[in-house]
């Protein structure tokens, strides 16, 4: 499809959703980013998101990412009567296995999936409109994860729809007027330790607590936050992200321009010249999102320098008058003790060709044979034995 943007009169395409939304409703698809700019931004405004919906967070991805791996963008705008934008789905199209398959925009580095949405969007009738914009975009299967429950105290209509399930969650901390109330409600015992660690590391040497980096620094900070985190997902016996081809280019670049309607923000941990916990970030509204933390190990992991870190950040979020710390999705241990609350993340998918109900009824299938495989005790022990003979050496 060329870069064009594709307008449709709602009236024309569903004319029961037309009376509820109005008879000059119309949905845009727009297919460049150049073309959807303006309207986009202009939805951040106006819309409820998070940081991670944001034009700039997007754009960034997709000149460093999304391109190279073949995404084709299908940005989709829902607007009422006055040209007001009541919904906007940041999506794309990739060719997985021969199946066009539709998905948000932001994969690797996105931890919520989710459309811009306006406080008075009709969520009643969003279960109508998906399969008008299904139908316009000619895809075969819509497949979806990391979907939150809700969008900054909005119903995601997405996740009501036909085979959507929660799947993992998120953990959030609401921030208090002062730190001394937030550490009222948590355990006494780890700040005290928080505060120990801090005296036992200024013992060593000069200690700098920098909330936020600026350039030249920022760019050597973020370079040692990759390595870091690069040697923490090799010790879990996970994919080490940053040897991907553009990854580390997104952090750098959006690190330097910047995320409109919020900021991005590089926080840093120094004893003398040693630059032992890094951690990458966003402030959007009222949230900020801790993202990507990175600490030193060997002697320094003694030192408990990634929670100094953390301290020190949400300090600085709870002064500056942050209502939300979004530790975002995963169950580590330690988020469970600076959160209060958990937001649901859904996941699901959805034929919509023939080959697309195909390839769902197959995944299915197959889900069901290795959750019913995974259950078997009997199965579990011989597999077990049978990899452990075959790691052993030969005689």
């Amino acid at each position: 499809m060329a870069d064009t943007t594709a307008v449709h009169s709602l009236r024309s395409l569903t004319p029961s959703l037309a009376t509820a939304l109005g008879t000059s409703a119309a949905l845009r698809v727009h297919t460049s980013l150049p073309q959807a700019q303006a309207r986009w931004r202009a939805a951040q405004l106006s819309c409820h998101a998070y940081g991670f919906q944001s034009y700039d967070w997007l754009a960034v991805w997709y000149a460093h990412l999304g391109q190279r791996q073949g995404w084709q963008l299908r940005l989709v705008e829902l607007s009422d009567d006055d040209g007001r934008v009541l919904l906007f789905l940041p999506l794309g199209i990739q060719y997985r296995h021969g199946l066009r398959v539709l998905d948000f925009l932001g994969a690797e580095v996105t931890d919520y999936h989710a459309p811009l949405l306006s406080a008075d969007f009709p969520v009643a009738l969003f279960a109508q409109l998906w399969p008008v914009i299904l139908k316009l975009l000619q895809v075969d299967l819509f497949r979806a994860r990391r979907m939150p429950q809700t969008i900054e105290g909005l119903i995601n209509p997405m996740t009501l729809l036909a085979g959507m399930h929660a799947t993992e969650q998120a953990h959030v901390a609401t921030l208090t007027p002062s730190f001394t109330e937030f550490q009222q409600s948590r355990s006494a015992k780890m700040f005290a330790d928080t505060r120990r660690q801090l005296r036992r590391l200024q013992t060593l040497g000069e200690v700098q607590l920098l909330i936020d980096t600026v350039a030249p620094q920022r760019a050597a900070v973020v370079a040692a936050m990759a390595q870091q985190k690069n040697r923490r997902w090799r010790e879990t016996g996970g994919r080490e992200m940053f040897d991907v081809p553009g990854y580390l280019d997104f952090y750098q670049n959006l690190a330097v321009q910047g995320l409109g309607g919020g900021a991005v923000v590089v926080s840093a941990l120094y004893v003398n010249s040693s630059l032992v916990a890094t951690h990458w970030g966003i402030r959007y509204g009222e949230r900020f999102y801790w993202l990507m933390p990175g600490y030193e190990d060997g002697e320094w992991a003694r030192y408990s320098v990634g929670r100094i870190l953390l301290d020190a950040v949400l300090q600085d979020c709870i002064a500056r008058g942050d209502k939300l710390f979004d530790l975002t999705v995963g169950d580590e241990a330690y988020k469970k003790q600076w959160a209060d609350h958990t937001l649901a993340l859904y996941a699901g998918q959805q034929g919509c060709s023939v080959r697309g109900k195909m390839a769902v009824a197959v995944s299915q299938c197959w889900q069901t044979i290795y959750t019913r495989a995974r259950a078997n005790q009997r199965l579990r022990h011989l597999v077990r034995r049978l990899l452990g003979r075959a790691r052993l050496p030969p005689d």
